[in-house]
């Protein structure tokens, strides 16, 4: 109960990842500050019910995986801030729904990542994402292929995965 696997997250613009501040840390105390953030994670938020009223509730397009990133995006661009709050505590079974390195993990980061990037990121990381994109079709796993391929035939939810 000690190890963190999030204490606030930020996204990284140039890879389109998003990360987690304190992943695998000890809990020491070092992220016991409020703070303001780049996303929540899906695992636990707490949002107004005039603001989902306002944006919507997480985008059916994404199924599993950056879903909450793109309704953090979301409410920052509909001009409210995300906070990271310290005293909220919960425990959480990481990548329960898919087993960190699985086929279903390398099939939905993969397919949503793109749809993430495509949708949010600036012009020339949307250049990088489709080089990288072409570079998976031709030697990626299986699965981050297949995420490819529905990303861009429009294969979006559940997708194609099974």
């Amino acid at each position: 109960g000690k190890v963190l696997w999030y204490a606030g997250g930020y996204i990284d613009w140039n890879h389109v990842t998003s990360k987690h501040k304190g992943v695998d840390e000890v809990d020491h105390g070092q992220f016991s500050e409020e703070s303001e953030i780049d996303f929540g994670t899906g695992a636990c938020m707490l949002i107004r019910k005039k603001l989902i009223e306002k944006i919507g509730l997480f985008n059916e397009r994404y199924f599993l995986y950056y879903e909450d990133a793109d309704l953090s995006k979301r409410i920052i661009n509909s001009n409210h801030k995300i906070i990271y709050n310290p005293k909220a505590i919960m425990w959480h079974n990481n990548a329960g729904s898919s087993s960190s390195g699985s086929s279903l993990h390398d099939y939905y980061l993969t397919r949503n990542r793109m749809l993430f990037g495509m949708a949010y990121a600036p012009v020339k990381t949307r250049y990088f994402l489709i080089k990288e994109s072409l570079a998976l079709l031709k030697s990626g796993r299986l699965w981050q292929k297949k995420g490819i391929q529905d990303y861009y035939l429009h294969k979006l939810g559940k997708g194609s995965y099974e």
